[in-house]
């Protein structure tokens, strides 16, 4: 089994798609906490990679040793966990700074913050807050 830490760019093999999904073997990076992947060993809880540079804000550009060969967004809006089996390489890690910014968006997406976003809120972040681009 690959030794996984947070932080680390994997290739996955997904399951079928549907509607706007990421498809194909592809990257993804690992936010679970190190307690979570100590524990559950079958899963990881990763968001997805794109080589499109769409001017998202929630598209953070990884930075670090990541071992991908060109400019590369994690899209936090998609994140999801997978069974360790359907990952075939870890090809590098994000440093701290691009974990630093996923984890912010994270935050607001499953409201950890406690804050409770209205999606009015949350739409005005997407579309202005500077704390949130990189």
């Amino acid at each position: 089994m690959l030794e996984l830490v947070r932080g680390s760019v994997v290739w996955a093999r997904p399951d079928f798609t549907v509607g706007r999904e990421q498809d194909g073997h592809r990257p993804s990076v690992v936010v679970a906490s190190a307690a979570y992947l100590s524990v559950v060993d079958a899963l990881a809880i990763v968001v997805p990679i794109t080589g499109r540079e769409r001017g998202w804000p929630n598209h953070i550009p990884l930075t670090g040793e990541h071992g991908l060969h060109e400019a590369s967004w994690a899209m936090t809006e998609q994140i999801h966990a997978i069974s360790r089996s359907r990952i075939t390489k870890v090809s590098g890690t994000v440093d701290q700074g691009t974990l630093s910014a996923i984890d912010r968006w994270l935050r607001d997406f499953l409201d950890l913050s406690g804050s409770q976003l209205a999606p009015d809120d949350l739409t005005s972040r997407l579309l202005n807050d500077p704390e949130h681009r990189q």
